[in-house]
């Protein structure tokens, strides 16, 4: 019934230099299965809302039947994105500010995948 979300950063090498990109990320804390939602070096409103979309499908949405998701302040998790979530039943969580240890499973997924690469 419970979700985490975060984003993470990669730097990518293309003909104009380096490029960051945002890799955005969910994880179900019951089964510890990720769901790598998305990949873009500009994740703006529109993206994220299609995102949402994307993870609430009655088909094969990730989030079909969680009830809450934890996600941080970032500005990226925009009104519309947080919108979708709440109007297909989803509790969104918002954590305090710089309080990366209450997204513990997020926090750890990402430190697992730096270390293995």
């Amino acid at each position: 019934c419970l979700a985490a979300t975060d984003f993470l950063t990669v730097e990518v090498c293309t003909i104009r230099g380096l490029v960051t990109h945002y890799v955005l990320f969910f994880i179900d804390t019951t089964s510890r299965a990720v769901k790598i939602a998305g990949i873009t070096p500009h994740p703006d409103s529109r993206w994220m809302t299609q995102i949402a979309r994307n993870l609430t499908d009655l088909n094969d949405g990730f989030l079909r039947g969680k009830r809450y998701l934890i996600l941080d302040r970032d500005s990226k998790y925009c009104d519309a994105f947080r919108r979708v979530l709440v109007r297909e039943g989803i509790q969104v969580i918002r954590l305090p500010p710089q309080s990366p240890n209450l997204n513990a499973f997020a926090e750890r997924f990402v430190r697992q995948l730096r270390r293995s690469v």
